[in-house]
């Protein structure tokens, strides 16, 4: 049986894909914060709406350069939080690869994500892959 946080997670992705601004407002709130953790220009937390959705466009960008692909191991929620286990395979055009678990946490109010953050299995391999990818943007 699917929880309502599940599905406001599902309708992000869907709006994101679509650039679907008007869905998006609906459940991402206009104060949310990123929290990206890490030893890249880009590691750190993003705040307010526009911040979030450009952390998701720069990330995007990025990982579209490695023809990445990801697998959802696990999803539960509760009433606060979505967590996600991903397994996230890289495969660079120059044969960089990475073959990484990640977690997101989703924190939900009110039917909307406030907030979210992303864990690495290994943090450092996960700076120097998206430090080495960042590089030829």
């Amino acid at each position: 049986m699917s929880h309502p946080n599940l599905n406001v997670i599902n309708t992000f992705f869907d709006a994101y894909s679509k650039r679907n601004m008007n869905d998006l407002r609906l459940v991402l709130d206009d104060n949310a914060r990123w929290v990206s953790l890490g030893q890249t220009s880009y590691s750190g937390i993003s705040e307010g709406f526009d911040e979030v959705i450009a952390f998701f466009d720069l990330m995007g960008a990025i990982t579209s350069r490695s023809n990445n692909r990801v697998e959802n191991l696990i999803s539960c929620a509760d009433d606060d939080y979505v967590i996600e286990c991903l397994r996230v395979w890289t495969n660079a055009e120059d044969g960089d690869k990475l073959d990484h678990l990640v977690c997101v946490l989703w924190k939900i109010e009110n039917s909307k994500i406030v907030e979210g953050r992303h864990f690495f299995a290994d943090p450092a391999a996960a700076d120097n892959f998206i430090s080495y990818i960042s590089f030829f943007e």
